[in-house]
């Protein structure tokens, strides 16, 4: 398995996405440790890019397909989102990624292009409703204690997605140095493209 230290085909990229990689990792390793993300323990799904320009998305989607399959291409919002399968998964911060995320844009303009979250799978449990889903978030990591932290709550439009997999968004309140975000879901991603299919 190929470590940050070592050559992944996605490292060997002359774009941002193979020179930014190492930082985007310290960067999200900094905001789980704010949050309070057991590292030893969560399941990371995958890795999500953001572009400002489809020919910036068209270049980078074809970059990443020298690296994988695509996984899925839906709508999710309103614009395409492309999901690329690495042939060879990722070590990145301590997990096994094998999944990139890359929507095309949309309306919105995003401060910088390149990587900007990861999302982890935080599971129900038996029996749990999406809103107690939420509660049990927010006592777990305090949330409602840290104000140096912003969280956003949201259901992702997804066509033909059957699952409720809601998402909830924690990025640094201050983040001028650090833009990176973590999003928790109940799903994991590949469970999510097998429902919609």
């Amino acid at each position: 398995m190929a470590n940050l230290t070592n050559v992944h085909p996605l490292l060997q990229l002359e774009t941002a996405l193979g020179r930014t990689l190492a930082i985007f990792q310290q960067n999200i390793i900094q905001l789980a440790d704010a949050i309070g993300l057991d590292r030893q323990t969560w399941l990371i799904d995958h890795l999500a890019v953001r572009v400002n320009t489809q020919q910036q998305g068209e270049l980078w989607l074809a970059s990443l397909l020298k690296c994988g399959q695509l996984l899925s291409d839906n709508q999710v919002n309103g614009r395409p989102i492309y999901l690329v399968a690495l042939s060879q998964p990722l070590v990145f911060a301590e997990q096994s990624v094998s999944v990139i995320e890359l929507p095309l844009p949309k309306n919105k303009r995003y401060p910088q292009q390149g990587w900007e979250h990861i999302e982890v799978v935080v599971p129900f449990l038996a029996k749990e409703s999406p809103t107690e889903w939420l509660e049990r978030l927010n006592r777990q990591f305090c949330l409602n204690e840290k104000p140096f932290l912003t969280v956003k709550v949201g259901e992702p439009k997804v066509v033909g997605e059957q699952c409720c997999n809601l998402s909830m968004a924690i990025t640094f309140t201050n983040n001028i140095e650090n833009r990176t975000c973590i999003k928790l879901h109940p799903y994991h991603i590949r469970d999510v493209v097998k429902q919609a299919r």
